[in-house]
């Protein structure tokens, strides 16, 4: 499904390097264009703004290579459990990986995020301070479930 430019500007998308906004939506259409096994590929090898692309595929084989591939940084998952628009697979491998909940950001990020499974978020709950709780009570982008949980460790603080 790789046309003759569609292979030939995979290269370009392995490089680090600081992209545009008109280069990223380029990107992005090129990204599109891949079938699931070549976004799987570049998952793996591309540059920090493909696998963030790619972090966002419908695809969960897609978003699972995204989370495999060697080059993530700690930086690519505080970004990836902060945005609302990141797979759910992805957020949940996230929160299972007890070297990047290790990170504070991580898990704060994870918590507001309202993509993240709900059982995941609960689960840091515990961990959050009194104020943070109370936030988290009332925000209503959040599922009503975390934010029940977040009310009654709320309650049970005082």
């Amino acid at each position: 499904m790789n046309g003759p430019g569609g292979s030939q500007a995979v290269p370009d998308l392995t490089q680090e390097r600081p992209i545009g906004e008109e280069e990223r939506s380029s990107i992005a259409a090129q990204v599109a264009r891949l079938s699931v096994p070549a976004k799987v590929d570049l998952a793996v090898k591309g540059n920090r703004e493909v696998r963030r692309i790619l972090s966002r595929d419908a695809s969960s084989m897609v978003a699972r290579a995204v989370i495999g591939s060697p080059k993530l940084t700690e930086d690519d998952i505080i970004s990836y459990a902060a945005s609302s628009m990141t797979h759910e697979d992805v957020l949940r491998f996230i929160a299972e990986s007890r070297q990047w909940t290790a990170n504070r950001q991580v898990v704060s990020a994870l918590i507001q995020n309202p993509r993240t499974p709900p059982p995941s978020a609960i689960r840091f709950l515990k961990s959050c301070q009194t104020s943070e709780l109370r936030v988290l009570s009332q925000n209503r982008s959040l599922s009503a479930t975390v934010r029940q949980e977040a009310r009654r460790l709320l309650a049970q603080r005082h």
